[in-house]
């Protein structure tokens, strides 16, 4: 039996019981164990038969039957809740953090933007490991205390973060979506305050040009007050203390899209502004030579001012199911799903709780989205703007707090008391690694669809068909070869994730079917999980959904699981024409070939 705490500023939360993952416990969170006393919350893990393992949060059964690596998956998140849902003496940023010359870095940014990934390229570079995930704010904000857990990678083994590990990790553990690196000792900061000296806004996107933006002391504190993960709990909601920091500290947005463009040029800069005879106005004067050529960009794009990205939801208490859903710009759509699941599901509500990823948050509909989260009650509003397209939907599995999670467009209606037959499946198969879906209603209320057969037609891959077994709501689960993702299921640690370097919108169809079944599972449908989606679109898409990302998504995936490129090549050669078609091609190879 190992006992030990942990801390986080003054929250700390008590280890009563490892349940013989000591050695694995001990690479988690060794460096973050704390001889404080006075612990305000609890985590048991008791070892049941069979290997499985069943976890306690506060005294109260929380999960039973997982497995190893599901296990560790879910610690990570829940011990960093539990350390910051009562948090109240100190803002607490998402945020990484690394140290140099015993001042620190503060690395800001939602999930997806890569956080983990610069502070371990930071690391390998000379600087001090504080934190992969959350910072608190401290000496009136521009003091930084770290939780320095392992760091959690996401990616394959051959990932320059990964890589990377072999210099400073002491010890690894892999999971079936993540790579947990914990570090030696030497290379871990001190537990001890340390001055913020510089804040790095991270905004990773594959092959991407390297772009040194400098951003004010206004936009810094925006930006952060879009990080704060406690601001329920403070006076102000943390305002002043995160003001205070933007104030005291230089700050710019670091757009990359490869690690090697950062090798002598970021770790030259960073040094150069934290040295000790530089003030922090000195520092941010120099930054000012680095035009916001992101920012400028974007504006050539839309002729519409940029509004404040609203505050992240706390999460909430843990539920059954997450039901989540990513937009951009269609707040009618959220609306109307979340308030149907509310009126026609009112039998699950104790279950479930609303994920709404916003992928447009300095949009119009940012504010109403975000103004949801006051009116209902089990209702999480998570700002994305780093990244857009299909691949945002991972962070719908990255934010989500359950064991399982319905993934859906956010103009999808579901049949009555389907959301609840689904719980019941997952009762009834708790360690599934199948992706499930179910029969699509067209608008007549009358026919189904139920798969789509891997042909192409204007641009897709995968046409709309009809099995007679669909047709009985009440008929047996039955494989299917891929089907449209405006709605599907699956056990959270199942979730295979799209390739990160997927592009706007395009090319998940039957490229995630086959990531699951490759990983052992089976891709049914389930005739009673009937849902409706709102095609139709008169106004048009208000984002972008061009051939070039929807070609190189396909690229991208086909390649990931070892299909042949050929039949989309020559389906786009017959669309566009092959002069187009090649030209396109073509520049996507490039691309691709750099990064």
């Amino acid at each position: 039996m190992m006992c030990f705490s942990l801390s986080l500023h003054d929250q700390i939360i008590e280890f009563g019981n490892a349940g013989g993952l000591d050695e694995e416990l001990e690479i988690l969170f060794g460096l973050a164990k704390t001889d404080d006393v006075g612990a305000r919350h609890a985590v048991a893990i008791t070892k049941e038969q069979g290997g499985r393992f069943a976890l306690q949060l506060d005294g109260t059964p929380s999960q039973a039957g997982v497995v190893r690596e599901d296990l560790l998956d879910l610690l990570q998140d829940e011990v960093v809740h539990a350390l910051i849902v009562d948090m109240a003496s100190a803002v607490v940023v998402h945020a990484g953090a690394v140290a140099l010359n015993d001042r620190a870095i503060i690395l800001a940014g939602p999930t997806g933007s890569g956080k983990t990934s610069l502070a371990a390229w930071f690391v390998a570079n000379g600087c001090q490991y504080i934190s992969d995930e959350v910072v608190a704010l401290v000496d009136d904000g521009t003091g930084v205390v770290g939780f320095p857990r392992a760091m959690v990678h996401k990616g394959g083994p051959a990932d320059r973060p990964a890589m990377l590990a072999g210099s400073f990790a002491a010890n690894t553990i892999r999971t079936g979506s993540r790579m947990m690196i914990g570090p030696k000792p030497e290379r871990v900061a001190t537990r001890s305050t340390k001055r913020c000296g510089l804040i790095i806004f991270p905004e990773f996107e594959s092959g991407a040009p390297l772009r040194i933006s400098a951003v004010t002391a206004a936009q810094t504190g925006l930006r952060l007050m879009g990080c704060n993960l406690n601001s329920r709990n403070l006076p102000g909601a943390g305002f002043g203390e995160i003001s205070a920091l933007a104030r005291d500290a230089p700050a710019f947005v670091l757009h990359y899209g490869d690690f090697d463009q950062l090798d002598g040029v970021v770790d030259v800069l960073v040094r150069f502004l934290l040295d000790a005879e530089r003030s922090a106005s000195d520092a941010r004067r120099f930054l000012s030579a680095f035009p916001d050529s992101a920012l400028a960009e974007r504006n050539e794009r839309a002729a519409v001012p940029k509004r404040q990205i609203p505050i992240p939801t706390p999460r909430r208490p843990p539920s059954r199911l997450t039901i989540g859903m990513a937009t951009y710009d269609d707040y009618d759509g959220v609306y109307f799903t979340v308030q149907a699941l509310r009126l026609y599901h009112p039998d699950i509500l104790e279950q479930v709780n609303f994920l709404v990823v916003d992928n447009h948050p300095d949009g119009p509909c940012a504010a109403p989205l975000k103004q949801l989260d006051t009116l209902i009650p089990n209702y999480r509003y998570v700002p994305v703007a780093a990244r857009s397209g299909t691949a945002v939907r991972n962070v719908v599995f990255d934010e989500a707090d359950s064991e399982f999670v319905l993934c859906m467009d956010c103009h999808v209606c579901i049949v009555s008391g389907a959301v609840k037959r689904l719980l019941y499946y997952f009762e009834a198969n708790p360690d599934t690694r199948d992706l499930l879906q179910g029969p699509l209603l067209y608008d007549d209320l009358q026919k189904v669809g139920s798969h789509l057969d891997p042909q192409w037609r204007a641009g897709m891959f995968g046409c709309w068909g009809g099995d007679p077994r669909a047709n009985e709501p009440d008929g047996a689960p039955f494989d299917i070869p891929m089907q449209g993702l405006g709605l599907f299921a699956c056990r959270r640690a199942a979730w295979p994730d799209f390739n990160r370097e997927f592009r706007g919108f395009g090319g998940e169809e039957g490229y995630i079917h086959e990531k699951f079944r490759l990983a052992g599972g089976r891709t049914l449908c389930l005739p009673f999980l009937r849902w409706i989606h709102r095609f139709n679109r008169p106004f048009g898409a208000p984002y972008r959904n061009i051939w070039d990302d929807r070609m190189r998504n396909y690229l991208i995936g086909f390649r990931e699981v070892g299909w042949s490129a050929d039949a989309m090549v020559e389906h786009f050669r017959e669309l566009l024409g092959r002069e187009e078609a090649d030209r396109i091609l073509e520049s996507i190879e490039v691309d691709l070939a750099a990064g």
